[in-house]
C-alpha cells in the first residue's frame, strides 16, 4: 500500500479503497469460474482473523499465533478449492472449519457435469460428485499416488496460497473471498508467458 501511494501520490486510505474495488470486481467475476474435463478438489484452512479491527474483549494476535483449539475447528476458514489439470482454479470460501456434503455443493456450478474428479478420503465430496455424474477416484495419501492418480496440482496451489497468505501477514476473513478471486487471477497468470499475462491483466481490468 505505501509503494501505490507514493507511486500515485495518493494516501493510504485512497490505495486501499482502490485494492478493494479491484478485487471487489474479481471476486464478482469468479461468479461464472468453471472448471471442466479433469479437476483434483480438497480444502484449505487459514486462522480466522480480524486483522484492521479492534475488537472489545478480544485481544490482537500476533503473527505466526496459533489457534486455541487442536486441529480443524470453528476458529478456521475453510477455502474450498478445485484445480482444472492443465486450467485455472476456483477457491472460495462458504464456512468455518470442515465442510458438511451441503456446504461442498456450494462448487456444484463451478464444475462442467461429468468432470472426472480427485479427491481425498473426505466424504463430503461424495454428493456432489453422485450430482455431477463424475466418476472420481479417491487419494487418501501417498501410497495411492501414481503418475494419474494424485492430489499435485490442488496442493501446489494450497502452497502457493500459503506462501502468498504469509507474506500478506495475513488478511482480514471478511475480505478472504476478495483474495481467494485475486489468488485464482496469480495462480493462472503464473503458468502463462509474461506478454500473455499482460494482456490478460489489461483486459481484466477493463
Amino acid at each position: 500500500l505505501e509503494a501505490v501511494s507514493q507511486a500515485l501520490d495518493i494516501n493510504i486510505a485512497t490505495a486501499f479503497r482502490m485494492r478493494h474495488k479491484l478485487m471487489y470486481s474479481l471476486e464478482e467475476e469468479a461468479v461464472t469460474t468453471v472448471i471442466a474435463e479433469q479437476a483434483e478438489l480438497d480444502e484449505k484452512y487459514v486462522l480466522k482473523s480480524h486483522k484492521g479491527t479492534k475488537l472489545e474483549h478480544v485481544p490482537g494476535k500476533k503473527r505466526g499465533t496459533r489457534a486455541s483449539k487442536r486441529g480443524i475447528s470453528n476458529e478456521q476458514v475453510c477455502l474450498l478449492t478445485g484445480v482444472q489439470r492443465g486450467g485455472g482454479s476456483y477457491l472460495r470460501s462458504f464456512n468455518m472449519g470442515r465442510p458438511s456434503a451441503d456446504e461442498v455443493m456450494n462448487l456444484l456450478p463451478h464444475i462442467e457435469e461429468r468432470t472426472y474428479i480427485w479427491t481425498d478420503a473426505c466424504a463430503s465430496y461424495n454428493k456432489l460428485i453422485k450430482k455431477l455424474g463424475s466418476d472420481s477416484k479417491v487419494v487418501s495419501g501417498k501410497k495411492d499416488y501414481d503418475k494419474v492418480n494424485h492430489l499435485n496440482n490442488v496442493n501446489n496451489f494450497h502452497s502457493m496460497v500459503e506462501r502468498w497468505y504469509r507474506d500478506m501477514g495475513g488478511v482480514a476473513s471478511k475480505y478472504i473471498n476478495r483474495y481467494a478471486a485475486l489468488f485464482n487471477l496469480r495462480y493462472q497468470i503464473g503458468k502463462m508467458d509474461p506478454s500473455e499475462a499482460l494482456l490478460l491483466v489489461r483486459s481484466r481490468l477493463r
